[in-house]
């Protein structure tokens, strides 16, 4: 069965990584029910190296790895392109602000976190809140075998 999305959703992904409570994370923008723009950080083929990686067109909504996308914004469609220029500037590094070291994972906080604070979405709830429930909801997911579309309670639309 086929996942739903908003148009002009923002959503965080999480993704299947084979492991028992971890997942990749990263964020997507439905631009159509059927399809959009996928956001994160890799670091294949070396471990030791994260980049940016956008991806355009993807269909998420058929994915299998996709466990979980909890809808965190809308986005007016003028906001399209200033949002992957400023995801593109989001660090890959050592996060400060989370006194972590990057992963996927804390990329995505990053992004939020500044998204909130410039305006792109409006966050009621904090990063780390918006993770817990986030993380919650994709072990459930993966133990019943289910594939959701959740709105974030952490979000306001």
């Amino acid at each position: 069965m086929a996942l739903q999305f908003d148009t002009n959703g923002l959503y965080l992904l999480l993704s299947d990584r084979g492991a028992e409570s971890t997942f990749h994370w990263g964020l997507y923008l439905a631009k159509s029910p059927a399809s959009g723009d996928i956001f994160d950080i890799i670091n294949f083929p070396n471990p030791r190296v994260w980049a940016y990686e956008p991806k355009s067109n993807q269909q998420v909504t058929t994915s299998k790895r996709c466990l979980l996308a909890l809808k965190v914004g809308d986005l007016d469609p003028a906001l399209h392109g200033p949002l992957q220029t400023r995801l593109s500037q989001v660090p890959i590094q050592y996060s400060t602000r989370f006194h972590e070291a990057i992963t996927c994972r804390v990329w995505v906080k990053e992004a939020l976190f500044a998204l909130d604070d410039e305006g792109y979405i409006k966050l009621i709830e904090t990063v780390n809140g918006i993770e817990t429930e986030a993380r919650y909801a994709a072990m459930l997911n993966k133990a019943n075998g289910k594939r959701t579309v959740a709105r974030s309670r952490g979000s306001i639309f």
